[in-house]
């Protein structure tokens, strides 16, 4: 079913009750994902320039919403929930359109959520406050904390922020698709067996991570990214990691960044390097013999 807004030219909200727009980026998998102590899964968000966008536009002749593409019931359950706890009694036409690919780890479902919660707020003009939102989310998946701007420390299956780390200048990341896709709301809301001792090893690359966001040093960012990659194929192995790294090395890359709980795998590199292209270029060529799909995205701090 394909939803044709005659409203479409318009930007923002018309006013309450109005055509509402909201917007949610991506993610480039995780710079880093694993446990802490006392056991809480974790992940660092790595929010890239691909974005889910949403528009609703309610409809008082409806007693449901209509959501487009269909599968998107998630968003569907979302967009209901929000407005039955403002006493917004409507149905209405949701239409989303996302440029990311779904079950690859890159928060493809995530942005969903946050990009329709954000375009019925827009509608009524709600003001619906982050901490209200990750409880609504909480109880439909697991989520990233791509409602947040920049890089954040998050508490998926509780849908909780833990710390915020700050921005990065941009990078690029040159990847490919590792493998089939991956449910990974399924991935993410069963327990791995992560060694309680590893929950240490992970609280220091927190740390080192949250230093090197803060001192803005790219080398040490990698470093921890590509150090969660190799901890990570025991739980959700990608094929071609070791070819990948070793490509990273060939071209002179930060490090590599991956999907923990799908199938993207990718080099991170500094978009402010004065060789950024040619860095670009042959990595790109050497991926492409790995003979598996090209992802390109940069990094980004809008949410």
């Amino acid at each position: 079913m394909t939803i044709s807004l005659l409203t479409s030219e318009i930007s923002g909200s018309s006013g309450p009750g109005g055509v509402g727009r909201g917007r949610a980026p991506g993610t480039f998998g995780e710079l880093l994902q694993g446990i802490l102590r006392p056991g809480t899964d974790f992940l660092v968000t790595f929010p890239v320039d691909l974005y889910v966008e949403a528009v609703f536009e309610p409809d008082p002749q409806l007693d449901q919403v209509i959501v487009s593409p269909p599968h998107k019931g998630k968003s569907q359950r979302l967009a209901t929930r929000i407005l039955a706890a403002h006493g917004r009694h409507t149905g209405g036409w949701l239409m989303l359109n996302s440029s990311l690919p779904e079950g690859k780890g890159m928060a493809s479902s995530t942005a969903d959520l946050v990009a329709t919660a954000r375009a019925v707020d827009s509608a009524f003009r709600l003001k619906l406050p982050n901490r209200r939102l990750k409880q609504l989310m909480a109880e439909i998946e697991p989520s990233d904390g791509v409602m947040h701007p920049g890089i954040t420390a998050f508490f998926h299956r509780e849908v909780r922020l833990h710390r915020r780390l700050g921005v990065l200048p941009q990078l690029t990341i040159a990847g490919i698709d590792d493998g089939d896709s991956v449910d990974t709301i399924t991935f993410n809301r069963t327990r791995k067996p992560i060694p309680p001792h590893w929950a240490d090893r992970y609280g220091e690359l927190l740390d080192q991570l949250t230093t090197a966001v803060r001192t803005r040093d790219l080398a040490a960012v990698g470093a921890v990214s590509t150090a969660s990659a190799r901890l990570f194929q025991t739980f959700n192995p990608k094929p071609h990691l070791a070819q990948v790294e070793e490509i990273c090395r060939e071209v002179g890359g930060l490090g590599t960044v991956v999907g923990h709980s799908g199938t993207c795998l990718g080099i991170l590199l500094s978009r402010h390097d004065p060789d950024h292209g040619p860095r670009l270029a042959r990595a790109l060529k050497e991926l492409e013999r790995l003979g598996r799909p090209l992802i390109v995205c940069r990094s980004t701090s809008r949410t």
